[in-house]
């Protein structure tokens, strides 16, 4: 694993960019206040922009640092859709995991999917990553479809992983390895 200076990423449909500070209110408004969306994230809906803009600055931090990176995912016309994070990173065995966000108006329509595999490229290509690995509350079918599609398989289930609001919730885990990944990167 090496780190690797921060680029944009454009695909057949979207581009990844740097957050910034200007993406703030789209971030509150189209994301982090929405129920729907945060409904299977470990925190609870933002409930004004500062909460908002203390993420951006938090991710800002966290891309200076070099312990992690986040694209906003942006859709010619529609502007931010949604972000994506590569983190969790572990040096000694070349591995990281991924969370990404997507509005609502957005979902199903194959964006999250391209944005991850775009994502899995820059980490396996770019980094030299030999694996990513993520998990996903289990009631969030969505996010393990995501998964699959962009070529992950699927481990093991996490009992009680995580606790929202009181309730405990399983967790699917999923691994793609560099070699899978460049074996078939369009899978």
């Amino acid at each position: 694993m090496r780190y690797a200076e921060f680029e944009n990423i454009t695909t057949l449909r979207l581009l990844l960019r740097k957050i910034t500070m200007a993406d703030a209110e789209a971030y509150f408004t189209r994301l982090a206040s929405r129920e729907p969306v945060t409904r299977y994230m470990t925190f609870d809906p933002q409930k004004d922009l500062s909460e908002a803009k203390a993420s951006v600055e938090k991710s800002l931090a966290r891309l200076e640092a070099k312990t992690a990176y986040r694209w906003v995912i942006e859709l010619p016309g529609e502007g931010l859709i949604g972000v994506i994070d590569l983190l969790a990173f572990d040096p000694s065995a070349g591995s990281c995991s991924f969370a990404y966000m997507l509005a609502e108006a957005f979902w199903g329509r194959g964006y999250g999917t391209e944005a991850v595999k775009a994502v899995f490229d820059f980490a396996f290509r770019k980094m030299e990553m030999n694996r990513i690995q993520a998990d996903h509350m289990a009631e969030n079918g969505g996010s393990g479809a995501v998964m699959r599609k962009a070529g992950m398989r699927y481990l093991r289930t996490e009992a009680a992983k995580y606790e929202k609001n009181g309730i405990r919730y399983d967790a699917p885990v999923y691994a793609i390895t560099r070699e899978e990944w460049l074996a078939n990167p369009e899978a």
